[in-house]
């Protein structure tokens, strides 16, 4: 009774952190333009290595598919040819290093020859350096979701989701794909990619810095273990990297349950995935 009490009380007080959070932090999210190829099935192309295999191994299941693709997705050289409907970009180093921004959207103007809605956070609106990258390219168009982080019941949170309004909290791309993804038509949302196997790749050199080794499907044979940063540039430490996996692990359990009540499905189709909330399928 007294860990129901203390639960019923955490929620309680996050439910209202988060409406206080829409009402200073949330806009209007402009409306995606739902002329898919395929108005049923999603499949979402995160950057976990072994997306390579699926692309390689699953190629006919993917075809008939609306594709959504994440932040530096646009860099692989198969991307003109998966020809994504949807693009999401979530990391906010896009918009505070000036080389990932040149890099990101000066790509994403010169390869797209098709009808693109390319989804940014509310907030990258107020960076007004990324939008003349993109201005020439008249095949983009541009759409904002409320990256507003959302916690409490799970009533209230649903309530927020389907409305645009905010996302659980947002610690990786995944997370704003999956909600959003749930609130278009589409009925069964697949995950490709969505390894999220980082635990082997972290480890701490002898001045106490925290490295990760963070492998992408188009960096493999290239990407090297990196300082672990906070959005700032600064150091940041171990306890806080595992709790950010915390709360990313924690977030699908949300989604989950989110999408038991509209009646739709979250399916997980990475061989070898850590994510334990969704239904698993080989294709």
């Amino acid at each position: 009774m007294a860990d129901k009490m203390v639960r019923f009380l955490r929620e309680l007080f996050q439910s209202f952190l988060s409406i206080v959070k829409i009402l200073l932090l949330s806009r209007r999210a402009t409306p995606v333009k739902d002329n898919f190829r395929n108005k049923e099935e999603l499949v979402i192309l995160a950057n976990g290595p072994s997306l390579n295999t699926t692309l390689e191994e699953a190629a006919d299941f993917l075809r008939d598919k609306t594709l959504m693709a994440v932040n530096f997705g646009v860099l692989s050289p198969v991307y003109e040819k998966l020809r994504p409907e949807l693009y999401l970009i979530a990391d906010p180093l896009f918009w505070t290093v000036p080389e990932k921004r040149v890099q990101l959207f000066g790509t994403l103007a010169e390869k797209t020859t098709w009808p693109l809605n390319l989804l940014v956070p509310a907030r990258a609106w107020q960076n007004k350096e990324w939008q003349p990258l993109l201005a020439g390219n008249p095949h983009i168009r541009l759409c904002l979701y409320n990256a507003t982080p959302i916690e409490g019941f799970q009533g209230l949170c649903n309530f927020v989701f389907r409305r645009g309004w905010g996302v659980p909290r947002p610690h990786n791309v995944l997370i704003p794909c999956i909600t959003i993804g749930l609130g278009l038509p589409f009925r069964r949302v697949y995950l490709a990619g969505a390894d999220h196997s980082w635990l082997p790749e972290i480890s701490v050199t002898d001045r106490n810095e925290v490295m990760m080794h963070q492998k992408h499907f188009y960096d493999q044979g290239t990407s090297r273990s990196e300082r672990a940063i906070e959005v700032d540039q600064s150091t940041t430490r171990l306890h806080k990297v595992l709790y950010h996996m915390y709360v990313a692990f924690s977030s699908y359990f949300v989604l989950e349950a989110y999408a038991r009540k509209l009646g739709k499905e979250v399916i997980n189709i990475t061989p070898g995935s850590y994510i334990d909330a969704f239904k698993r399928m080989k294709v």
